[in-house]
């Protein structure tokens, strides 16, 4: 849809953020710290693959009119999607680090 909007000027942010979209072939009981896919069947990896591979030709395609933001815990053994990660939380590294304030504390 973003894409259509793209084309055709229409006013709609030019984001999408996307928390976690492979989570259905990525189950919290085959969450695995560093991301590894080794779990997951080969045919749902491969869907992984195809997932990303679409949000990425997409975006390509309407370059630089549309950003997408990804929080996701797989990690791709791909190289295009490698180069695209910006930060790896991992090890203690977090979006919003333990000793930032909290609203709950004086």
């Amino acid at each position: 849809m973003h894409q259509w909007f793209v084309q055709r000027s229409r006013p709609v942010p030019r984001f999408i953020f996307f928390d976690q979209p492979s989570q259905v072939y990525f189950p919290a009981d085959k969450d695995i710290a560093d991301g590894s896919m080794d779990q997951v069947p080969d045919d749902d990896r491969q869907r992984v693959v195809q997932m990303f591979s679409l949000i990425f030709q997409a975006v390509e395609q309407v370059e630089p009119s549309l950003q997408v933001i990804i929080v996701e815990h797989a990690d791709l053994n791909e190289q295009w999607y490698r180069e695209a990660i910006v930060e790896r939380w991992r090890g203690g590294m977090k979006l919003v680090p333990d000793d930032w304030p909290r609203v709950d504390q004086p």
